[in-house]
């Protein structure tokens, strides 16, 4: 009797498991954009294989820079002359499939069932440069996956110590209100979705935990040395973004990079956290992975922060 009632235990164990797996939906997402897409979804796959239920393809088809115009103008080339226009890093669940694609390749790769679009950051917040290049982007997207739903991913402003906001000085809020807003018209133009990831970031910044403030370094004029001074840049924890680093010229000598525009490793899990919750479904304050550098603190406060974010955007 134990015998047949452990077997039968065992079968509906195997049933409930195998009915589970047959109710995880592959999802396919392609994201076209560039080194901010790459970003954005740096951390992705790993939130979606650590959670139960969610299965994804995630890929990114960028080119480091490209804004809509470039997008646009490859794909007019390709359709002219198919062996032009092939210029996509094609990227798949983190791991490179192809360098040297064209935009259309990798449209009929998969049958994808969300595919986003982005500006350049260095074009976001100029509300010119998505004209017309955001229609024929999305058109093109429609003419090879007609049945994808196309979505706006809202990117980011720039660190308060970017030298933007330094050497042109475009302060990161104001960056921020109108970038925002151009990706709001392009959405309500087009009957689109929005990512907000750009709206993340600004909402984290607001709290004490990721306030940062100017600090004042000079990376042009300092006296820091390496190796001695490896780990004495000034990069606060509280930036979401790759404020310093230090890199190496060609003759062996040592520099420091200023770039504050690219999310660093609490930005891009923040940017993943609000992709996520956005494509799942799924609260991102469920979510169990993290990256190591990240303390067990400011992983909650940028899942708390992705949540409420998309919170906050569906009642708006």
């Amino acid at each position: 009797m134990k015998a047949i009632t452990l077997v039968k235990i065992l079968t509906f164990v195997l049933l409930f498991a195998t009915g589970l797996s047959a109710d995880t939906e592959k999802v396919k997402i392609l994201g076209i954009g560039n080194s901010f897409t790459f970003n954005a979804v740096k951390y992705l796959d790993d939130i979606c294989e650590s959670t139960p239920g969610v299965d994804a393809d995630v890929a990114v088809a960028g080119i480091g820079g490209c804004p809509l115009d470039k997008h646009v103008n490859l794909a007019k080339e390709h359709e002219a002359d198919p062996e032009k226009g092939k210029k996509y890093d094609y990227q798949l669940n983190s791991k490179k499939v192809k360098s040297g694609a064209s935009l259309k390749e990798i449209l009929l790769a998969e049958e994808w069932d969300y595919i986003t679009i982005q500006q350049v950051s260095t074009k976001s917040y100029k509300e010119e440069t998505f004209y017309p290049y955001a229609k024929e982007l999305i058109d093109y997207v429609r003419k090879y996956r007609p049945e994808a739903e196309i979505v706006i991913h809202e990117t980011w402003s720039h660190s308060v110590n970017s030298y933007r906001a330094k050497d042109w000085k475009l302060d990161p809020d104001e960056m921020y209100t109108k970038l925002h807003a151009n990706y709001a018209k392009i959405g309500a133009e087009y009957g689109l979705r929005i990512i907000p990831v750009g709206t993340s970031f600004q909402n984290a910044r607001a709290t004490e935990m990721w306030n940062l403030q100017p600090d004042g370094f000079d990376p042009k004029n300092h006296s820091l040395t390496y190796p001695e001074d490896k780990d004495n840049l000034p990069n606060s924890p509280k930036s979401l973004n790759s404020d310093y680093s230090w890199k190496k010229k060609k003759d062996g000598e040592w520099y420091i990079g200023s770039d504050g525009f690219h999310a660093n490793t609490a930005g891009e899990y923040l940017g993943a956290l609000v992709w996520f919750e956005f494509f799942t479904g799924h609260d991102a304050n469920s979510v169990t992975y993290k990256p190591k550098s990240l303390s067990e603190a400011q992983a909650a406060s940028l899942r708390e922060v992705a949540h409420e974010t998309l919170v906050a955007e569906s009642e708006s």
